[in-house]
């Protein structure tokens, strides 16, 4: 029985800590990570609109962990991880809720017009459509 114990513990330590290892966040398993190019008339939307608070640098914690522009030029987000961003772009830009009524009421110039809107969209959808494969 102890010979069999010498045997098992060790095993399940091992495989225990593969385990934690492969499905820790800080592991990317087998996806790589991808950057994506971000056109010039979309970067001048992101820059004068958005950047303020989605990037590393932001005061604002729960924008740069929402979305982290800085992630989709450097290569810090997974192929899913990016496809599933872009689809939140479009989500919270359809609601009206990017940027938030709080942060306009303090910066009214930072309103997204219709047409920053769609080309924002226009250009999520496309980059998520091809990183999907559609």
């Amino acid at each position: 029985m102890k010979k069999r114990t010498t045997f098992i513990v060790p095993l399940i330590m091992i495989g225990f800590s593969y385990f934690l290892y492969s499905y820790s966040p800080e592991s990317k398993g087998d996806e790589i990570t991808v950057t994506i190019e971000i056109p010039t008339d979309v970067q001048s939307i992101i820059d004068n609109k958005c950047i303020t608070c989605h990037n590393t640098e932001s005061d604002s914690q729960k924008s740069k962990m929402k979305l982290n522009f800085d992630k989709f030029t450097n290569g810090k987000y997974t192929t899913s991880k990016l496809i599933s961003k872009l689809g939140k772009i479009n989500k919270q830009i359809e609601k009206g809720k990017m940027p938030t009524a709080k942060y306009l009421k303090k910066n009214p110039d930072k309103k997204l017009t219709a047409e920053e809107s769609k080309l924002l969209m226009d250009w999520a959808t496309d980059q998520r459509n091809i990183l999907a494969g559609e």
